[in-house]
């Protein structure tokens, strides 16, 4: 089976599943954009990029490849996925037929690969156990409040100037999770 056809296995498998949690799948069309599928969970619009995880025999465990590929009829060009890329990196193993769901600050701290351990004979669980199954964060991450203060304008202010308030996507990983802070959108004030 080529890597193309596991890919595509691997996103129909993340379409299903997203389906059975009551969401919408959105699909783009091409494969030129750095994410794959886009969740609509609450009204929230998530992107999605999927990983479709392989055996690896001497070490014993599955690997997911964390760089992009780009390839055309020349050449296959291997790049690394910025924070802005995607929200969400879910992994498939097709033959457990298990995901991983890994917010993107948290894939993005993997060196090249994550390593997905299997087995219960180690003495401590790996770090990517806690991501095994692990929908809830993006349902977490949607049914986020979105919290804007805002300040009485005079007439003839700039509206909006010297925002405090971070960026859309800024977040952090924290020992209990994700936590991410979104801004709400930038109100316009007509003068009549």
């Amino acid at each position: 089976m080529d890597t193309k056809l596991k890919g595509d296995i691997a996103e129909q498998a993340a379409i299903l599943e997203a389906l059975k949690h009551g969401w919408g799948v959105l699909k783009p069309v091409g494969d030129r954009l750095p994410y794959d599928l886009v969740f609509d969970v609450q009204g929230s619009l998530i992107r999605i990029q999927v990983k479709c995880a392989w055996f690896d025999k001497p070490r014993g465990n599955y690997v997911v490849d964390m760089r992009r590929t780009k390839t055309n009829r020349r050449f296959m060009v291997r790049e690394v996925y910025k924070p802005s890329d995607f929200d969400f990196a879910v992994a498939y193993i097709p033959k457990l037929d298990l995901f991983y769901v890994f917010p993107i600050v948290v894939f993005l701290s993997y060196a090249s690969e994550i390593h997905l351990v299997e087995i219960d004979k180690r003495q401590r669980k790996p770090r990517s156990a806690e991501y095994r199954g692990a929908w809830h964060l993006i349902l977490q991450w949607a049914s986020r409040e979105e919290t804007c203060v805002r300040l009485p304008v005079k007439v003839g202010e700039a509206v909006g100037a010297g925002n405090p308030e971070p960026s859309p996507w800024d977040s952090k990983v924290t020992r209990e999770g994700v936590e991410t802070r979104r801004q709400a959108p930038e109100t316009i004030q007509f003068v009549g």
